[in-house]
């Protein structure tokens, strides 16, 4: 889920900030956001918002929270964003999904104990007030999301950051084999459709690559923050797996701008940014994330042109992220 917008004024601070939101305006942009996703998203994506939406009252006079007004994020997350005010004048955001997956909300509880350059988390908790619902509050930090036309730019400090985030795995995090089989399994049959067949068994030798650490799992430039020379991780898909997985996925994501041309580039970019990461473990987690790059661009070309990829090289660039998936995945 991505975040649009920037959080607003630096940690501790207040800023310029719109005064307290009445319930009834509150109200009634839950209620644009209901009838927005249920245009858009499928049934379980409603019970999820319901529940989220839900805990908004519950959670903001339990933690003594001021409402400021709404964020949004993806059009297709059922998630609640709301930016608060704390009793201390602290700038924040609320965040409430009703999944019951709390593997966001471990990673970002291990990150902020470490010291990591990720968006603080300040309180969490499942279930407190609604069942499945979890909340997280996030300090306000002085950063913006990445337009998907400046990732390949940005690879130096993003893989850093990333790698600084790379420690060893809670408790309450799923596999990342968990995660991406579901994805894989639908991307290699849009594959074969196509009459391309998917390089064999790459999650499977992804699983077998060695020692799992915490992830972002889910790094886009939508799904963190910048400011000046600065990157704060948010959104974690809450997984483990080889800590290559973080660098090769967002090579593979920066190439729907850059095109495939920038490939090694920037997988000779990610690891001189960070040394210990193993080169034919790297090309396997990029030959990943390319089969589902692939996929997108088969199913939902429109979304690519949105993104600032050139319409006129489509169908050739695909074609080589193709070749080169399978040539990633053969090293």
């Amino acid at each position: 889920m991505a975040w649009l917008g920037a959080f607003g004024a630096a940690p501790g601070t207040l800023g310029d900030m719109d005064g307290a939101v009445p319930l009834a305006r509150r109200r009634a942009e839950l209620e644009t956001r209901r009838a927005q996703l249920r245009a858009v998203a499928d049934g379980g994506a409603l019970v999820r918002f319901e529940r989220a939406a839900a805990c908004v009252e519950p959670a903001l006079t339990a933690l003594g929270l001021t409402d400021l007004g709404p964020l949004y994020g993806s059009p297709l997350s059922a998630n609640v964003l709301r930016r608060v005010r704390t009793r201390d004048g602290v700038l924040a955001v609320l965040k409430l999904a009703g999944n019951g997956d709390v593997g966001e909300a471990t990673t970002l509880a291990a990150w902020t104990a470490a010291g990591v350059n990720a968006v603080p988390l300040l309180d969490y908790g499942l279930g407190r007030w609604v069942p499945q619902v979890v909340h997280l509050l996030l300090a306000a930090v002085d950063g913006g999301p990445l337009p998907h036309s400046e990732m390949a730019a940005w690879t130096t400090p993003v893989v850093v950051t990333l790698a600084s985030a790379h420690l060893p795995a809670p408790t309450g995090v799923r596999p990342l084999a968990e995660m991406l089989a579901p994805r894989l399994g639908a991307a290699s049959q849009v594959w074969e459709q196509a009459g391309l067949g998917t390089p064999p068994n790459i999650l499977d030798r992804v699983s077998r690559s060695g020692d799992a650490t915490l992830l972002h799992g889910d790094p886009v430039g939508m799904n963190l923050l910048v400011g000046r020379d600065r990157v704060w991780l948010l959104d974690p898909a809450g997984v483990e797996g080889p800590a290559e997985f973080d660098a090769g996925r967002w090579v593979a994501r920066s190439l729907a701008v850059a095109g495939p041309t920038a490939l090694a580039p920037l997988l000779d970019t990610a690891l001189r940014a960070d040394p210990a990461l193993r080169p034919e473990v790297l090309a396997l987690c990029a030959a990943v994330e390319l089969v589902l790059e692939v996929r997108h661009r088969v199913t939902s070309p429109r979304m690519f042109v949105s993104l600032g990829a050139a319409a006129d090289t489509f169908d050739a660039d695909t074609r080589a992220l193709v070749d080169a998936a399978r040539e990633l995945a053969s090293t």
